[in-house]
C-alpha cells in the first residue's frame, strides 16, 4: 500500500489531504495515517498543514562518474545530477538535491544544494611530492588528490602508505595521522583496510582491565540460582578453526514429539550495560573476520574464555527450550537462565562425514543417536521453511586462509552439518522475536523488506531473457520457485545473483518489519552475542523479562535508544563486510600474480560494454576485456556479448581463460580467452599451462609438505566480487572516478 500511495502522488503531481486518501483508497483513518507518516519519515513525502505532497528536495548518498555527472541514490529511482551540479561532493557523501523540471528527454534531474554528511573522515593513500607540496594519492578510485599540511611528514619518503584526516574546507586538505608502511605488502594492506573503514584494531586499556577483572570461576550462588542442564548431552558444532563457541544444542525424545535445547553463551552476565566493555562492544558492533586477522567484538578473555562454551567446563547460558510435535509444530517454548557443561566439541567436518555414512570418532560415538535425530529433524524443518517461501541461495563457499602471507582457497563442503546448526539457530531467533512481539516489548529486530517495484520489474525482465518467468505480483514463493528451477543448470549462479541483487539489504531496526528472505513475520538475532552487539541487547531484554525487572523507565529508555543502536549496528556490519571483501580481493589478486599464464575454466558471471567477468572454480573473478575477445558488442536486451557468425557470450557460459595480469593494489585481475597460440606464448612464463587445465587442487587447499599443528585465522566468504575496472588507456596512478558496475553484496541473514 505504501508503494501504491506513493505512485498515486507521482501520477497526480499535486498535494492531497488525508480525507482524499481515505475516499480514494477506502482505508481506515488510523491505517492511512500510519502509511503517510512512514512515507514522511522516509523523506518520500512532505506534510504542510493538512496536506501531503512530494518533496521538491531529496536526500541520499551520491555516486560519481569520472565524466563529472552523478546519481543521488533514492529508495525509488536514482536522481541524475549533470556535470557541474554536484557541488564539491565526494563519492558516497550524503547530499540534499533539488529536483528540477524534466528536460527534453522527459526525465527529471537534480542539483546538489547541500552536503549533509561526509562519507569519510580519513583517507588512505600514497605520499607524493609535487612542486614543493606534499600530496596524497588516494587508494580509493574516484577521490581527488589531496594536498597535505607538513606536520608529521618529516622523514617520510615518496611512496609511503599513510592515513590522513580530511578537512573539508573551501579546498579540502589532509592532516597526517598514521604511517602504514611501504608498497602493497600484505601487512600494509591489512592496516590500510582497517584504517579505511575506521575499524578498531586494539582494545583500550580500560576495557582490558575490566575484562581481566572478570573471575574465571562461577560463584556457587549463581550456579544455584540457574536451571541446571549439566546432566543433558549438550554439545557444540563449529568449524575446525573456531575458537569462540557461543551456541550449544541438545535433543530429547518425548512421548509425542521432541524437545530441542538451544543454549547461547550468557554474555550479558559479564558485559554490563553502560560499562567500558559494553561501550567498546557497541562501538565495534560486530567481530570482523579479515583474511589472516580477526578483530573481535570482545577481548579474548571473554570471547575465547569465560563466554566460550568449551567442552567439560561449566558455562552460563541463556536457553531456548522448544517442544515440537511429530509434525514439527511448536507446542511449547520456554526460556531460562541456565548452566551447561558441554560433553563434546564437534566439527562440521565430523558431522558431515557422519551424515554421509561414515562413523564418528571414537570419543564422540556416544552422540550418534542424537546426531541422527537432529539431522532428520533439521532437514524437515528446512523443507517446511522453504515451502513457506524462504529463499535458499546455495552459493559455493570458500574459506580464505592466509598463512605466512600466502593465501590458500579452500572449498567448503559441509552442507548438511551447517544446515543442522542453521535451522536450529533460525528456530531460536524466530521464537525469541515472537515472544518479544507478543509481550509488546522493545527489541532489535533483523528486518528484510520486500524488493522495490522497480527492482522487481528489472529482475522479471532479466530472468525472462534467460527463459524464467515471474508473476506480476511479488512473492517470496515465486522467487524460490525460480531458484529451484535453475538448480543444477549452468546459469544457476547467475539466476541466484540476479535474485540476490534485486533484494534490499537486511538490516537491524527497532520495529518489527518482518523478514522477506526468510518468509518470517518475526525475526531477530539472538544466537551470537559474542560477535554481534544486537544479540547482546536482545539477551538483556529477555533476561529482564525472566527476572521481572523490566521497569517502565527502562522500557521507555530502551525504546528511545534502540533506533540509534540499530542504525549503528547496521552501519558497522556493512563496514565489516566491505573490509572483509576488499582484503579478500587483494589476496586473490596476489594469488593471481603467482599464476600468471596459467589456464583455467571459469563461468561468465557478468557482461558489460567493456568485456565479460569470469569467475574461476575457486571463487577468483577477473575481467576479459572486449579487445581481448575480438569483434563482440554488448546487447542489453540479450544480456550477452554478440560476436560474428552468431557467436555469443552469455551469463552462465563456461570459458577457458588464461590469467594475463593482476594488480593487487587496485584489486584487479585481467584474463584473456585461452587459445592454442596463447598457450605456446605462455610457455616462457610458466611450464604449468601447456594446453592442459591446471589441477585446481594445486591452487586451493593447504600448502604441501607443511605441518598443520597451528592453524591460522580464517575468514569465510560466500562470493568474492571484483569491480571498479579502469579502461585500459587510463594510466595507473590517475586518481579520477572510474566506471563501475553495480556492486553485488553478500547478504547476511
Amino acid at each position: 500500500m505504501r508503494e501504491t500511495l506513493l505512485e498515486f502522488f507521482k501520477k497526480t503531481g499535486r498535494p492531497h489531504r488525508l480525507e482524499e486518501i481515505l475516499r480514494r483508497f477506502g482505508l481506515e483513518k488510523r491505517e492511512a495515517k500510519a502509511y503517510l507518516k512512514a512515507l514522511v519519515r522516509e523523506g518520500l513525502l512532505e506534510k504542510k498543514g493538512s496536506q501531503y505532497f512530494l518533496p521538491a528536495r531529496v536526500q541520499g548518498p551520491i555516486s560519481l562518474h569520472r565524466d563529472g555527472y552523478g546519481f543521488v541514490r533514492l529508495p525509488e529511482k536514482d536522481l541524475f545530477i549533470p556535470p557541474g551540479y554536484t557541488q564539491d561532493a565526494w563519492p558516497e557523501d550524503l547530499v540534499e538535491a533539488r529536483i528540477m523540471p524534466p528536460g527534453r528527454d522527459g526525465k527529471p534531474w537534480g542539483v546538489v544544494e547541500r552536503i549533509l554528511k561526509r562519507a569519510r573522515e580519513r583517507v588512505v593513500g600514497t605520499l607524493d611530492f609535487r612542486k614543493g607540496y606534499a600530496v596524497l594519492l588516494p587508494d580509493e578510485p574516484g577521490l581527488p588528490e589531496l594536498r597535505l599540511i607538513p606536520e608529521g611528514l618529516h622523514g617520510l619518503k615518496r611512496g609511503s602508505r599513510i592515513v590522513v584526516k580530511v578537512h573539508y574546507d573551501q579546498r579540502p586538505y589532509g592532516e597526517f595521522l598514521e604511517y602504514l608502511g611501504e608498497g602493497d605488502a600484505p601487512e600494509t594492506e591489512t592496516q590500510a583496510v582497517i584504517a579505511k573503514y575506521g575499524l578498531r584494531a586494539e582494545f583500550p586499556e580500560e576495557v582490558l582491565r575490566e575484562a581481566e577483572a572478570i573471575p574465571l570461576e562461577i560463584p556457587e550462588a549463581e550456579l544455584a540460582r540457574r536451571q541446571d542442564f549439566r546432566h543433558l548431552r549438550v554439545f557444540t558444532i563449529d568449524g575446525v578453526d573456531a575458537k569462540d563457541f557461543d551456541d550449544a544444542i541438545h535433543v530429547e525424545r518425548l512421548p509425542k514429539g521432541y524437545r530441542i535445547g538451544v543454549h547461547i553463551a550468557d554474555v550479558s552476565h559479564y558485559v554490563k550495560e553502560g560499562r567500558a566493555l559494553d561501550q567498546e562492544a557497541f562501538l565495534r558492533g560486530t567481530s570482523v573476520y579479515l583474511p589472516g586477522r580477526v578483530l573481535p567484538m570482545l577481548p579474548e578473555r571473554l570471547s575465547n574464555g569465560v563466554c566460550s562454551l568449551r567442552p567439560h567446563e561449566d558455562r552460563l547460558v541463556l536457553s531456548v527450550l522448544v517442544e515440537l510435535d511429530e509434525d514439527l509444530k511448536v507446542k511449547r517454548v520456554r526460556f531460562a537462565e541456565g548452566v551447561i557443561r558441554s560433553v563434546a566439541r564437534m566439527t562440521y567436518t565430523e558431522v558431515e562425514a557422519f551424515a554421509e555414512g561414515f562413523g564418528l570418532p571414537e570419543e564422540h560415538a556416544f552422540l550418534a543417536e542424537d546426531l541422527n535425530l537432529l539431522l532428520d529433524l533439521t532437514q524437515r524443518l528446512r523443507q517446511k521453511r522453504l515451502e513457506a517461501g524462504s529463499l535458499d541461495f546455495s552459493f559455493p563457499e570458500v574459506k580464505v586462509e592466509v598463512e605466512d602471507g600466502t593465501l590458500h582457497l579452500i572449498p567448503q563442503e559441509e552442507p548438511r552439518a551447517r544446515s543442522l546448526i542453521e535451522e536450529l539457530m533460525l528456530l531460536a531467533n524466530r521464537l525469541v522475536a515472537e515472544h518479544l512481539v507478543n509481550k509488546g516489548l522493545p527489541g532489535l529486530f533483523r528486518v528484510h523488506e520486500e524488493p522495490l517495484e522497480e527492482a522487481y520489474g528489472k529482475l522479471r525482465t532479466a530472468l525472462a531473457r534467460l527463459g524464467y518467468t515471474l508473476p506480476e505480483k511479488l512473492s517470496s514463493k515465486a522467487l524460490q520457485r525460480v531458484l529451484l528451477e535453475a538448480k543444477g543448470r549452468p546459469e544457476e549462479p547467475v539466476v541466484a545473483n540476479l535474485v540476490l541483487r534485486s533484494l534490499r539489504l537486511a538490516r537491524y531496526a527497532a520495529e518489527n518489519l518482518g523478514h522477506f528472505g526468510l518468509a518470517m513475520e518475526h525475526y531477530l538475532h539472538f544466537t551470537s552475542p559474542i560477535r554481534r552487539y544486537p544479540d547482546l541487547v536482545v539477551h538483556r531484554v529477555l533476561k529482564a523479562i525472566l527476572r521481572r525487572s523490566l521497569t517502565p523507565a527502562k522500557k521507555v529508555r530502551w525504546q528511545e535508544t534502540f533506533p540509534a543502536i540499530a542504525e549503528h549496528a547496521s552501519e558497522m556490519e556493512r563496514k565489516a563486510e566491505a573490509a572483509e571483501r576488499e582484503l579478500t580481493k587483494y589476496y586473490m589478486a596476489k594469488w593471481a600474480e603467482l599464476h600468471l599464464g596459467e589456464r583455467f575454466v571459469g563461468k561468465v558471471t557478468g557482461v558489460a560494454s567493456f568485456g565479460a567477468f569470469v569467475t574461476l572454480k575457486n571463487g577468483v573473478e577477473g575481467l576479459v576485456r572486449l579487445e581481448a575477445l575480438g569483434p563482440y558488442t554488448y546487447s542489453e536486451e540479450a544480456l550477452a556479448l554478440l560476436g560474428p557468425k552468431g557467436k555469443r557470450i552469455r551469463l552462465g557460459d563456461e570459458m577457458e581463460v588464461v590469467i594475463a595480469s593482476a594488480n593487487p593494489r587496485l584489486r584487479q585481475v585481467d584474463l584473456v580467452p585461452y587459445v592454442e597460440e596463447a598457450s605456446a606464448r605462455s610457455k616462457s612464463k610458466t611450464q604449468k599451462g601447456q594446453g592442459k587445465e591446471v589441477d585446481m587442487r594445486k591452487v586451493v587447499g593447504p600448502p604441501k609438505d607443511k605441518a598443520r599443528d597451528t592453524r591460522p585465522e580464517r575468514a569465510t566468504v560466500n562470493t568474492v566480487y571484483f569491480g571498479e575496472w579502469a579502461p585500459r588507456e587510463e594510466k595507473a596512478g590517475m586518481h579520477r572516478p572510474v566506471d563501475t558496475r553495480a556492486k553485488r553484496r553478500r547478504r547476511r541473514r
